[in-house]
């Protein structure tokens, strides 16, 4: 598997994160951010990797609600501002 990663002053150019998607909006995953304290590895177990589709279910208060694969996920935002998608 190959993964993709963002730097963080790319990522900072007006892309968007997993945190940016409203309820029932779908995005492709681009890319990972490397960032202090992010678990990436996390996110490839739970198949959050490049080139995957993501559904936001819920962006309200607390964790954030994704549908990936079939599979309901619930992350965190830190997790979640570690997602670049388009």
């Amino acid at each position: 598997m190959v993964m993709f990663f963002c730097k963080l002053k790319d990522a900072a150019t007006g892309e968007r994160t997993l945190c940016d998607l409203k309820d029932g909006e779908k995005a492709v995953v681009r890319c990972l951010v490397k960032s202090q304290g992010c678990h990436l590895s996390k996110l490839a177990a739970m198949g959050i990797t490049p080139g995957t589709e993501v559904e936001m279910i819920s962006n309200a208060r607390g964790p954030l609600m994704v549908l990936v694969r079939s599979s309901r996920l619930c992350l965190c935002r830190s997790l979640g501002k570690s997602v670049v998608v388009g």
